[in-house]
């Protein structure tokens, strides 16, 4: 991309009381700087962290290593994931993603599944949380044997404004540029052709290690959460 988009300034109102990070534009362009540059991994390195929390956004966790697409504060490995991932090999202690997976295809999320095995030390467990397919196909069925049934984030009031079950179904297999859609089977036959054992659902906060259990509240009333450990 051009760097022109990052350093056209024209519309952005500064403002001394502001952090400078904080400003979109300033981390889009150091974003675009520095995004997949191995110099990062310098200063992780020593700093005793062994859990990596993935396509965190805004929400940095200070236990961990917080890898994302975009830096902002508090992100410490700026990396597109679907070019690889530069630890070594049984580096990682364990791995949460959340609500990220679903943004890739099928084949670049069997791709980094890969990847994620190869990180994780002997024991390791990785936690996925996803959009839950299987709970949106099932609130259809029942919505179309005539039961009134309430899909996550959408309203009364949406549906009553002409928000049928398709639209809301389609909200989780393909609107926020959602490309793929997934449920606990699929899920366990990825992880299991990755590598991984011991495989399970899980749910809200319940996990094999509670170091992992940092999922996001609002996010519990549609999610899947799968976990899986590392030979």
């Amino acid at each position: 991309m051009s760097l022109e988009r990052y350093i056209d300034f024209s519309s952005t109102k500064l403002s001394r009381n502001r952090p400078f990070g904080s400003y979109s534009k300033i981390q889009l362009l150091y974003s675009w700087l520095i995004r997949g540059r191995r110099f990062q991994l310098n200063k992780l390195n020593n700093n005793g962290k062994h859990y990596l929390n993935v396509a965190c956004g805004d929400r940095a966790h200070p236990d961990f290593v917080n890898l994302d697409y975009q830096w902002r504060p508090g992100i410490e490995l700026c990396w597109d994931i679907t070019k690889g991932m530069p630890f070594k090999a049984r580096s990682i202690k364990g791995i949460f993603i959340e609500h990220c997976l679903e943004h890739f295809t099928y084949y670049q999320c069997c791709g980094l599944l890969k990847e994620f095995h190869r990180m994780l030390q002997p024991g390791g467990v990785v936690r996925i949380v996803v959009p839950d397919a299987e709970l949106y196909l099932d609130l259809y069925q029942k919505s179309q044997q005539g039961e009134f049934v309430e899909f996550p984030f959408v309203s009364r009031q949406d549906l009553q404004n002409g928000v049928t079950p398709m639209m809301a179904v389609n909200r989780v297999f393909r609107d926020h540029g959602h490309l793929f859609a997934y449920d606990a089977k699929t899920l366990e036959m990825m992880l299991r052709n990755a590598g991984f054992a011991d495989i399970r659902k899980e749910s809200f906060r319940t996990g094999w290690d509670e170091n992992l259990l940092i999922d996001s509240e609002e996010r519990k009333v549609e999610s899947l959460y799968v976990e899986a450990v590392a030979m």
